[in-house]
């Protein structure tokens, strides 16, 4: 295998620290998915530990876990309060009840660094000076020298084994280098061993310790994106990593970007895409100021965390906040409308995991808002404005008993929303996995008035009168009944035996439906029947009706012949 040079490293984190962009920062959707997950992963502690409901124990080695998520998520207070949880009960942890002696190093070396994460002394952790414990853990041995090492394996029984993988060597690097220990640079150094030229992290240590090669064969061992994710969180998170370490970690990054599926996820080997991997990935990639990669993966998991907002869903509302394990895990919660126990164990372990990763979301613009109308019609159709949803958060818009999902694009996105029926004040509710935001009211109307009409009348050039009778025809195109007075009479005066004067032929009252037709018969005055009988007469009807335009129209009247 051929190693980074100590040179050779520190150019490349040089390089590197020149090139990249800073790491990923909280973003205002991240802060909502983060503190979602947070208040989620909390809630499942018990006295500080998570207690495993499946197989009935106290997952101590988990509980660090959700430590460590906390404590990349800035809440420190839930990080302590986990450490000493774990302080009474941290030999059941790292040793064997069943077998005196028996120490596991992985679980050494992490408990050591989940206590320097929570700002307390691990020298005195558990009334025993567990840094000098972890360093005794270390081999000295030639060929193997830096290597961590459980205690107390019986060699002589096929059953016994030492268990420590790449993940607990990183974590006593970790460890030892935050604690300044002597064997610090010797654990780091075996460490970076076990990276293999294409920039990955083997997930295991060389089983024969007394092998030649104890470091990765290349064209031999296999990339795991588990533990080089790790491996590179850890690299990154120790104060006074080496520039040897950090370029290792930049190495690895860049493998774990070429591992990424074209929809953001990671793959966890033979388990398949999940939650788990994806997280581990994401927040190493953001540790390394891939920003771009840590987005699109965060993205994917936000598809996996409940966010069963009401009163657009409340199936599974109980568990916002939790990041599921895959898909499958999510489909079947909504099915049967709950998390089974075995679910809701690899819940706690995927969001432990993807916790910190959800802070790399996809930024949003500004705070979630609402724009509303300030008034509208009852029983209208409104638009909503929603902003300050980053691309692909979830949201509910509320307004009275309708509610619609709405899923942010990053920019404003419009909701239509039915308001309902009744005058007076109606509030528009987003809310998020933040909480709810209420919109300026909006004043709902009762229905203005349709303005009267007279409609028209649809008459022929020439009118016949057949005996004293007419017909006019009324057509009515508004929205409410057109009502009136209809008068017929002559369209100017004409001279009669008492002078000149306009006279009226006939007239009546009338209603035509809206949007109806209606023939309107009318009789003819005993002054029109005498005017027609010398000939054709032009005229005149008027249409009138209070609060309406009049309407006229001119046409002909003539008596119909025999």
């Amino acid at each position: 295998m051929k190693r980074l040079t100590g040179l050779a490293a520190a150019a490349l984190v040089a390089t590197s620290l020149a090139t990249l962009p800073a790491p990923a920062q909280a973003h205002p959707a991240g802060d909502r998915a983060v503190s979602a997950g947070a208040t989620w992963l909390k809630s499942q502690l018990t006295g500080g530990i998570l207690h495993n409901d499946e197989y009935d124990y106290d997952d101590l080695g988990l509980s660090a876990d959700v430590a460590f998520a906390l404590d990349a998520v800035g809440q420190p207070a839930a990080v302590a309060g986990i450490v000493d949880a774990i302080e009474p009960d941290v030999e059941s942890w790292v040793g064997d009840p069943f077998t005196p002696g028996r120490v596991y190093a992985g679980s050494v070396a992490k408990m050591v660094s989940v206590v320097q994460a929570a700002g307390q002394d691990p020298t005195a952790y558990g009334g025993t000076d567990q840094v000098a414990r972890l360093a005794g853990l270390v081999s000295s041995a030639p060929g193997t020298n830096g290597r961590l090492e459980d205690a107390g394996v019986d060699t002589t029984s096929p059953y016994d084994a030492d268990f420590v993988n790449v993940i607990g060597q990183s974590f006593a690097a970790r460890a030892l280098t935050t604690a300044g220990s002597l064997r610090a640079s010797d654990a780091t150094a075996f460490l970076l061993d076990q990276q293999c030229d294409d920039g990955f992290f083997r997930a295991d240590l060389a089983f024969d310790k007394a092998a030649a090669e104890q470091g990765c064969v290349d064209d031999t061992d296999v990339g795991s994106v588990d533990s080089t994710a790790l491996t590179v969180i850890n690299i990154l998170d120790t104060p006074g990593a080496s520039a040897a370490a950090k370029g290792a970690a930049y190495l690895a990054a860049s493998w774990l970007k070429g591992q990424q599926l074209a929809d953001g996820s990671f793959s966890g080997g033979a388990v398949g895409v999940n939650a788990n991997s994806t997280g581990l990935a994401a927040w190493a990639l953001a540790e390394a100021g891939q920003d771009g990669a840590a987005t699109r993966a965060a993205t994917w998991l936000r598809g996996l965390q409940v966010a069963d907002l009401a009163p657009c869903s409340a199936t599974l509302a109980g568990v916002n906040g939790a990041v599921l394990y895959q898909p499958d895990d999510l489909s079947a919660a909504r099915t049967a409308g709950a998390l089974s126990v075995p679910a809701r164990e690899r819940a706690r372990r995927a969001t432990a995991q993807a916790l910190p990763a959800l802070a790399s979301v996809p930024v949003a613009t500004g705070t979630p808002a609402l724009a509303v109308p300030a008034t509208a019609t009852e029983k209208s159709a409104v638009s909503v404005t929603v902003s300050g949803l980053g691309a692909g958060e979830p949201g509910c818009v509320s307004l009275g008993s309708t509610a619609k999902p709405v899923t942010g694009t990053g920019s404003p996105v419009t909701v239509a929303l039915d308001l309902p029926a009744g005058a007076g004040p109606r509030t528009v509710t987003l809310t998020t996995l933040g909480g709810s935001v209420s919109a300026s009211t909006i004043a709902s109307l009762a229905p203005t008035p349709a303005a009267p009409s007279v409609g028209a009348v649809d008459a022929p050039r020439t009118v016949k009168v057949d005996g004293r009778k007419f017909s006019l025809a009324v057509t009515c195109d508004a929205a409410v009944a057109c009502t009136g007075k209809l008068k017929v009479s002559t369209a100017s005066k004409v001279k009669l035996a008492t002078g000149k004067k306009v006279v009226v032929l006939a007239k009546r009252s009338y209603r035509v439906a809206p949007g109806g037709e209606k023939d309107l018969v009318l009789k003819l005055t005993k002054p029109g029947r005498a005017l027609l009988a010398s000939g054709k007469v032009k005229v005149k009807a008027v249409q009138t009706a209070k609060g309406a335009e009049p309407a006229t129209t001119r046409f002909w009247l003539k008596i119909a012949k025999g």
